[in-house]
């Protein structure tokens, strides 16, 4: 079967349906995925790079795109990469309205344990990660 690494515009051609040409390409991509006929795999930087996307050039609000991201998430038709910490970090964006960098952080710290070392206080918002801050 063949696997494919599917950039951030095929995401967002399929998530924001914009595209009169694009859009039912990317829409078709992932009904051949959902029937099993390929495998499209997702890194957690390409997912960062539709945040950023949705956030700047769409003006979506971050808890709508974390959301948007989640459903996509729950479908099951993509293969993402560290999909446990993603899910975590959205769930935390829609709770504490941080980016998806610290959000990501955040799930990672809480999963292994580790403090975060940092100059920003948005850690502070989850009780369940221990932090050191250095300002």
């Amino acid at each position: 079967m063949t696997r494919y690494l599917v950039d951030a515009n095929v995401l967002l051609r399929f998530l924001r349906n914009d595209d009169p040409v694009q859009s039912p390409r990317a829409r078709a991509l992932m009904a051949r995925a959902q029937r099993g006929e390929v495998v499209l795999a997702v890194s957690i930087l390409t997912i960062a790079e539709v945040f950023y996307a949705l956030r700047t050039s769409y003006k979506v609000q971050r808890p709508a795109a974390a959301e948007l991201l989640s459903q996509l998430l729950l479908s099951d038709v993509l293969e993402i990469e560290q999909e446990s910490i993603l899910a975590d970090a959205l769930a935390r964006i829609k709770v504490a309205n941080v980016d998806l960098g610290h959000a990501v952080l955040a799930a990672q710290a809480a999963a292994s344990g580790d403090p975060v070392a940092t100059f920003d206080r948005d850690f502070t918002r989850f009780p369940d990660v221990r932090c050191h801050q250095w300002g």
